[in-house]
């Protein structure tokens, strides 16, 4: 009794100190990353410029897929963590040197930046999802997810404001600094978490020492592909991702160019969706956890091409005022959807993936998901950086446009599909073939 008293107080603690780097993490990142934005957009004047990093990071999943998710399966993941927080410190303290040493050709030494910092994130971000189910309890798992989420848009709330008035206030390479220093602290705080406290009973254990990291990742393949209502949500994210970069690309094009909103008033407007992201989460680890994960994810998918119909209606004939208060209850809307549709989906894969298979199949399945995010990016920007006649009634009826052939996809998607989506489930295995199991 009092062993198992000693373990839940220490997956208490291992808990918290996973939501205080995820908090400071977030909240380093996000402030630099919006700063970057601002800075690229007052100096290039491109729609891309908000939505470059959400391209990087998919080319780079893409480009990086046969190696991430094999090689966090086959390496302790707590060392792959600190050695590509090590790296993204090191890149950029280089970073920091030239902006303040040199500044000229900043956009191409922004763009090698941010491939760096995504290549260490795709292996931080899969090693730490990986890893969640060994760091806590399985019944704080619940809590640990829904909690971390709160703290990473709690910190986003902060870092879109933050961000703008700091980037006003402050030289750039400043900011590059803080950025640094929260890397640093969250490296330390990572090095004390112990990433073997919970052992899973429930999967075995393998040995991938000896195995090649293509031959893990076409495992991690055929794992996917014999499971259907994992096929069935990876076509229904990609569908949605494609529709979804209008928030990268087009809102600020929209809010900063065409109706000349200021930063502070756009960096409003994000800090009100990661208050949708709180409350989204904070609900969540209130309520019983669902049973039908998958058909909430493509129920609630729904509301979002309502919100971006509600972008583009918001431009005609309204105030800035009214258009800014309209357009931040929208992007609240959206935190709380996407917090109901990606929390319980995330928890449902942690708890019944075998573990020595989460890193290739979480990493995949972010790919698959994302990989059509450039394509939708390309389009936006030419779309938003082209403007023709009236650019308020032209990005308004991109909005609309964008919102309704999103609706009609979810909905055709939803109504033709041969699956019953409410009794989804990931088939369990039962034998073993060179590392990977086939289903019963």
């Amino acid at each position: 009794m009092k062993m198992f008293v000693e373990k839940q107080k220490k997956s208490i603690q291992q808990m918290r100190k996973s939501i205080v780097s995820n908090f400071l993490a977030t909240l380093g990142s996000s402030i630099f990353s919006f700063s970057l934005g601002l800075m690229l957009m007052n100096q290039t004047g491109l729609s891309i410029s908000f939505a470059l990093s959400v391209m990087v990071s998919t080319v780079v999943s893409l480009f990086f897929a046969p190696l991430v998710g094999p090689i966090v399966d086959k390496y302790n993941r707590k060392s792959i963590i600190l050695i590509s927080q090590a790296v993204v410190i090191f890149a950029l303290i280089l970073y920091t040197l030239y902006f303040y040493l040199f500044g000229e050709n900043i956009f191409y030494i922004t763009v090698l930046l941010i491939i760096v910092l995504r290549i260490s994130d795709e292996f931080t971000s899969t090693s730490q999802e990986s890893s969640k189910a060994n760091i806590v309890l399985k019944e704080d798992l619940h809590k640990l997810a829904g909690y971390q989420e709160l703290s990473s848009n709690l910190s986003g709330l902060f870092s879109a404001v933050m961000g703008a008035l700091l980037f006003a206030v402050f030289p750039f390479y400043i900011l590059i600094l803080a950025e640094i220093l929260t890397e640093f602290i969250t490296l330390i705080i990572t090095g004390t978490l112990d990433f073997k406290f919970n052992q899973s009973d429930d999967f075995e254990s393998l040995d991938y020492s000896q195995s090649s990291n293509w031959k893990l990742f076409l495992d991690g393949l055929n794992y996917l592909k014999k499971q259907p209502y994992l096929m069935v949500a990876m076509l229904a994210c990609m569908f949605i991702n494609l529709f979804y970069t209008i928030i990268f690309v087009g809102l600020p094009s929209f809010l900063l160019q065409t109706l000349k909103f200021s930063s502070l008033q756009y960096s409003l407007t994000q800090g009100v969706m990661s208050l949708g992201f709180i409350v989204g989460a904070y609900l969540i680890t209130k309520v019983v956890e669902t049973k039908t994960p998958v058909y909430d994810l493509l129920r609630l998918s729904k509301i979002l091409p309502l919100l971006f119909i509600g972008i583009g209606l918001s431009a005609i004939n309204f105030s800035n005022t009214i258009i800014m208060i309209w357009i931040s209850f929208l992007m609240l809307l959206n935190g709380v959807a996407n917090s109901f549709f990606n929390i319980p989906f995330s928890i449902w894969l942690q708890k019944n993936i075998p573990t020595n298979m989460q890193g290739r199949v979480f990493h995949l399945l972010g790919v698959i998901c994302t990989c059509i995010q450039p394509v939708g990016i390309i389009i936006y920007v030419i779309l938003f950086d082209n403007k023709q006649g009236n650019p308020i009634i032209w990005d308004s009826s991109i909005f609309m446009i964008s919102g309704l052939l999103m609706y009609i996809s979810v909905l055709i998607y939803t109504k033709f599909g041969k699956y019953d989506l409410k009794n989804a489930v990931i088939l369990k295995n039962k034998e073993k073939l060179g590392g990977l199991v086939d289903e019963i």
